[in-house]
């Protein structure tokens, strides 16, 4: 558009100097430059609508493949992650990711495009006009883009990696500010903080010197170009500078106002190697998490549990991802029973009951009715128990939702009656929209005994055989614990088998058919 603009100014100056003697339709010029921004009006908005839909979509689809690769990992390496970790890799790194499509790939499009149509230009105009503007287009799209990501690469990558590096750090620093603060040692973690603040700005710094000698390269090679395609052009006759020929002044001007129109298209490409450096570093740490969730697993998921008349531990444990191994457990355990583990703290009881769920894998055998299985990752023993851990995790999502994620299926009337027996009824029906009521930080917080209750309201409306409890009554009242313990020993959600861990006295501990002391491992 800019070319033909300057095409019909600058015929439209030489008609008015000229007179009646040059004869200028100015139609056919003016209505070609309406319909140029119409197409580049309706160009842009077409390409935004297109790229943002596509764009977020494949955003959407790589966050649920971060929780897919999350799903599919150790629940006890997960604990290894921290939460700034997680929030740079589902909200920084995927922002890097879609980065490259946007910041690389259509400027490079819209580079060659430009080029292309720019060669066309010269050669109309001009034949031989057209191998400095292929020298031109090789230096704007090869040359300058490949040497500021030789120089500026180092810096890219260690700008990302800082800046992940701080994230994370910061979000940890940040979650202790007052226990920091109270001990006196805030200072000592606030300059650690300023030290890695220092080191991105001198990689933010190397970046924009290469970025700002690049921008410079990208506008000398355009007026190179303007300067060769006028010297193409013109004849020194006598000491005069004269047009050849057989070039229309008019087509000249439109030429040099279209290679700066094209220099402003391939700006853009000066600051392409910064998204590229960032898209890398997000994909690699992507695909770590593709590589820690690869881990070996030996269950035989292929065969069915049958239902549970006998569970047989013989010198079972659970094994943490460092190694370490909990205190060894033989017991066999009827159905009907219940079993509460004891031990010193330390000896592994959590552990114990995270390998007895499948979450961690153990040592020793497991025997169903007599019939050895392999528990760990074992999709179908999963289906078989229900898990309390000592985590109360309640997700930003309805009430209803939250229950649901223990029984999918469940209507409101089962949901308000695991509520009523664990005393939350009159709780629920005070909310204003009851079940539908929103939880989190954007809805309605919870206390910990609330939160606590509506993840043992989870457990139970599993209906499970084995129900495994690990310190289901922290944070509750004398109350509140003592209908837990009637609804696990009658009624609809009393499991076949229920082991749990406890540091508090309760009801339980009475209809204990077996105390099982965990014993040191050698």
């Amino acid at each position: 558009m800019l070319g033909i603009s300057g095409w019909f100014l600058s015929a439209a100056g030489l008609a008015s100097a000229v007179g009646s003697a040059l004869v200028f339709n100015y139609f056919t010029p003016g209505a070609t430059i309406r319909l140029m921004a119409i197409l580049r009006t309706a160009g842009r908005y077409g390409e935004q609508v297109f790229s943002h839909d596509h764009l977020l979509g494949m955003l959407r689809s790589l966050r649920l493949w971060v929780w897919d690769q999350r799903a599919a990992t150790m629940t006890s390496l997960l604990s290894k992650q921290t939460r700034g970790d997680l929030l740079q890799r589902l909200v920084g790194d995927l922002d890097q990711i879609i980065k490259w499509p946007l910041a690389v790939v259509m400027p490079w499009v819209y580079g060659c495009l430009a080029c292309v149509a720019l060669m066309a230009v010269a050669r109309w105009v001009y034949a031989p006009l057209i191998y400095p503007v292929v020298i031109f287009t090789l230096a704007q799209l090869i040359l300058w883009p490949w040497l500021a990501n030789q120089f500026a690469s180092r810096s890219v990558y260690a700008m990302q990696a800082l800046s992940i590096h701080r994230r994370s750090r910061f979000m940890s620093v940040f979650s202790s500010l007052i226990t920091l603060t109270i001990r006196g040692h805030w200072h000592q973690y606030s300059e650690r903080l300023n030290v890695l603040d220092q080191r991105q700005r001198q990689a933010h710094k190397a970046i924009q010197q290469v970025t700002s000698g690049i921008k410079l390269a990208y506008q000398l090679t355009s007026f190179a170009l303007i300067v060769s395609l006028l010297w193409s052009c013109v004849l020194i006759q006598q000491g005069e500078v004269l047009l050849r020929p057989n070039i229309e002044s008019t087509m000249l001007v439109a030429l040099i106002l279209a290679v700066l129109g094209v220099n402003e298209l391939v700006q853009p490409l000066a600051t392409a190697f910064i998204a590229q450096g960032q898209s890398k570093v997000g994909l690699k740490r992507l695909n770590q998490l593709r590589s820690g969730s690869q881990y070996v697993s030996n269950s035989n998921s292929e065969l069915s549990i049958p239902s549970i008349e006998l569970l047989e531990l013989d010198q079972f444990a659970g094994i943490q991802p460092l190694g370490i191994v909990s205190s060894l457990v033989n017991t066999s355990i009827v159905s009907g029973s219940v079993i509460r583990l004891v031990g010193k703290s330390g000896a592994g009881k959590s552990t114990c009951l995270a390998a007895l769920a499948g979450d961690l894998p153990h040592v020793g055998d497991i025997r169903i009715n007599k019939d050895r299985y392999e528990i760990f990752d074992n999709p179908k023993w999963r289906d078989c128990i229900a898990y309390l851990s000592q985590e109360s995790i309640i997700f930003q999502q309805s009430l209803a939702s939250n229950l649901r994620l223990g029984a999918p299926n469940a209507t409101d009337e089962q949901l308000m009656s695991v509520l009523n027996v664990l005393g939350l009824k009159e709780w629920v029906e005070s909310l204003p929209k009851g079940l539908d009521t929103l939880l989190g930080a954007q809805g309605r917080d919870v206390s910990g005994g609330q939160a606590r209750r509506i993840n043992l309201a989870r457990v139970l409306l599993r209906k499970s055989e084995i129900i495994l409890l690990d310190e289901p009554f922290d944070g509750l009242d004398r109350g509140s614990i003592t209908r837990i313990c009637e609804a696990l020993r009658e009624g609809q959600y009393q499991p076949k088998i229920l082991v749990y861990v406890s540091h508090i006295d309760s009801e339980l501990d009475d209809f204990a058919t077996e105390t099982v002391f965990l014993v040191e491992a050698d």
